[in-house]
């Protein structure tokens, strides 16, 4: 029946592969979901002309608009799309469209905007499929530093809050690259406890180079110990990031520190970076690359070529895919469905150019959407 969300689309042929959705957040709650508008689903920006005149013109943006028609039975307006998804009913089209993108595992970063988006007790409820926490260093560090009066008492209390939380994480995860830059320092005890009195008196986000570089060291020494990942943003992001401060090249300082040569780094996004982030990849063996937001939020081009730039260097069991999906329940079905085609293209090319088998073809399929991140999440309880 058209419009049967039960009725599937003509398959791909890697469907049946599920996808270990290692970076993710959470869905809005319902009542912001049926407020927002579309557009804002289709951009990193936040500039209101962006919003209100220029993500329709957008590729990822028109292309989705067609993609969603197919998925609702409904004309690829911007107003019919609109109106089929707002009729249906909320709960159910979040856990049918996580069967039908066949995401088997989820990790969200419950970090980005926590009081809008279910928490991750209410998604692991609410969908039908295992759902663990990744941990946001950055925001941990926010929430404590009110509570302390020097910078050692504030990084021993993220240390005690960072291996509490540990215990049950999949991964820590670090936004450094939206403050002050993936280059990390190592500050003396006295500029950094200038740096925290700083930051207490400017109150609002947490700016400060010195006190933020301390915290992340601290968390990784952490997370190394606890044998966690921790997940870097790398490359594209939203305004808030100097693109030039987030090439995954400027982490080598912490790649090489010997005493996290153990240590999994997994850089995430790597747009426009992505051969960089291959490079470091096929060099440094607990560095991995993911492709979120790669795909889905280029032209299809782009996703394809991002594919096999990665792949240029970086061992396959290495590259990972994500959604980096949020707030509504289309992104994770959208993302799914462009990284099963983009790497059935690339695949099937890999396989003319000799570069693969057939048969290790489809092997490669099934690690990038399953195995390589079941592997290096793999739960310790």
């Amino acid at each position: 029946m058209k419009g049967d969300l039960n009725t599937p689309n003509q398959p791909d042929a890697l469907d049946h592969i599920p996808l270990y959705d290692h970076h993710a957040h959470a869905l809005f709650h319902e009542d912001l979901w049926r407020a927002a508008p579309i557009g804002g689903y289709f951009t990193e920006a936040y500039d209101p002309l962006i919003l209100e005149r220029f993500v329709q013109d957008t590729l990822f943006y028109r292309r989705s608009l067609r993609d969603l028609a197919e998925l609702y039975g409904c004309d690829p307006h911007h107003e019919a799309v609109q109106a089929a998804r707002l009729s249906r009913d909320y709960p159910q089209l979040c856990a049918e469209l996580f069967r039908r993108a066949n995401i088997g595992h989820l990790l969200i970063d419950d970090g980005f905007s926590p009081e809008r988006l279910w928490s991750v007790t209410q998604s692991q409820a609410r969908l039908p499929l295992p759902v663990r926490r990744v941990v946001r260093i950055e925001t941990e560090l926010q929430g404590l530093l009110p509570l302390h009066d020097s910078a050692t008492a504030l990084l021993d209390a993220l240390e005690v809050q960072l291996r509490e939380a540990g215990n049950t994480a999949a991964a820590f995860k670090s936004i450094i690259a939206y403050r002050t830059g993936l280059d990390l320092g190592h500050p003396s005890e006295a500029e950094l406890e200038r740096s925290f009195q700083r930051a207490r008196a400017n109150g609002g986000k947490l700016t400060e180079k010195h006190l933020l570089d301390a915290a992340l060291w601290r968390g990784l020494r952490i997370a190394a110990e606890l044998k966690l990942p921790v997940q870097f943003h790398t490359g594209y992001g939203d305004p808030d990031l100097d693109l030039r401060l987030a090439n995954p090249l400027h982490l080598r300082g912490v790649i090489e520190t010997p005493d996290l040569r153990e240590l999994k780094v997994v850089l995430l996004h790597c747009y426009p970076f992505v051969r960089e982030a291959g490079y470091l990849a096929s060099v440094y063996g607990g560095v991995y690359l993911d492709l979120g937001l790669t795909i889905p939020y280029t032209s299809v081009a782009a996703m394809r070529a991002s594919l096999q730039e990665a792949l240029h260097l970086s061992p396959v069991t290495k590259l990972l895919i994500s959604t980096d999906a949020q707030r509504t329940p289309e992104l994770y079905w959208l993302a799914a469905r462009w990284a099963r085609r983009t790497i059935g293209t690339v695949m099937r090319q890999t396989v003319q150019d000799g570069d693969l088998s057939a048969a290790e073809a489809e092997w490669a399929s099934e690690r990038l959407l399953w195995s390589n991140a079941a592997e290096l999440y793999a739960a310790r309880y």
